[in-house]
């Protein structure tokens, strides 16, 4: 089993959960959102425009996790699983989180708008699942991402109950021009009467044009 990653980012403090991280991105995703900045999550065959994408087998990425475990058990950190969307590759994460170290902390970071199917598998490997809900508005959603919503919406209802409450960081951003402050509030509190968890909301920055 090949995974197929975008990109391994050691060392990571504050960004993607608690304790050093090593965070690892992999290539495609079912949204197109305005302002994404890993848009190239997209390519079809390369990074950027010079680094070629990296075909990994689970045996391979963990000797690379391995490099900093030391880190991992001190700060209470571990691996984030990130992208594009990482959920379309959820039976190679299964895999690689069988051969991980029980006392490292899985994590990742998703829309959840995919297919059940890919969220199944790994449904009981997470410690911590990061869920970027973008606007449970339907419009706003698709306005935005380019897509349907109602994957996320079957995901949620289904995930809540299998995975314990306190597995769930709901991020609701706010996304300039996109969404306003009754948006928010209302995505905040149909979060919290479906999943009963106070959601993390943020103020989303656009990336800087570049001439």
């Amino acid at each position: 089993m090949i995974g197929d990653i975008m990109t391994i980012s050691r060392l990571r403090m504050g960004t993607d959960g608690r304790g050093v991280t090593t965070l690892v991105t992999f290539f495609d995703c079912p949204l197109h959102c305005k302002f994404c900045i890993n848009d190239f999550c997209h390519e079809e065959d390369t990074y950027g425009e010079s680094v070629p994408r990296g075909a990994y087998t689970p045996a391979q990425l963990i000797k690379i996790l391995r490099k900093d475990e030391i880190y991992y058990r001190m700060s209470g950190g571990g691996v984030t699983f990130g992208g594009g969307e990482p959920l379309l590759q959820s039976a190679f994460i299964h895999e690689v989180c069988k051969l991980a170290d029980p006392a490292w902390q899985m994590r990742i970071e998703t829309s959840l708008n995919v297919p059940w199917r890919y969220v199944e598998p790994i449904i009981n490997d997470m410690d911590e699942w990061i869920i970027d809900i973008k606007d449970m508005d339907r419009r706003i959603y698709e306005e935005y991402t380019g897509v349907s919503n109602k994957n996320l919406i079957d995901n949620i209802f289904r995930i809540k109950d299998l995975v314990d409450s306190s597995k769930l960081h709901i991020r609701v951003p706010h996304i300039p021009g996109i969404n306003n402050e009754k948006n928010i509030a209302e995505s905040v509190k149909w979060i919290k009467d479906i999943l009963r968890v106070e959601p993390e909301v943020f103020d989303y920055l656009k990336p800087a044009k570049i001439d």
